[in-house]
């Protein structure tokens, strides 16, 4: 069994909600969720792969994008837009009912 690739699996599924999650906090541009990503403790996460998960949440409706100048630069902001706080909150409250279910059977003998 390949851990890796089942681990990055698991994870894909997260990388959403923690985006949209962090953009909840305060509008963010690519790079800086990257290197918050990378800080963490649970996500890795290469420069470029952030902007295919960014342009579908964007398609999505789940978050909005403009762009501002910072020196001199053109940079994309990120912003959560309603539908996708609900998704976090959607998200939210199924990986609780999840974790519930795994701390019952976790005590079945």
């Amino acid at each position: 069994m390949d851990n890796k690739n089942n681990n990055t699996q698991y994870l894909k599924g997260l990388f959403e909600i923690a985006i949209l999650m962090m953009l909840q906090k305060k509008t963010m541009y690519g790079y800086e969720l990257t290197k918050e990503l990378k800080e963490s403790k649970c996500f890795s996460i290469s420069d470029g792969s952030i902007y295919p998960i960014l342009k579908r949440l964007t398609a999505n409706d789940y978050v909005d994008v403009f762009s501002e100048e910072y020196e001199g630069r053109i940079r994309k902001y990120y912003r959560i837009t309603d539908l996708g706080k609900a998704l976090v909150e959607n998200r939210l409250k199924e990986l609780e009912t999840i974790l519930n279910y795994f701390e019952e059977i976790k005590g079945v003998d």
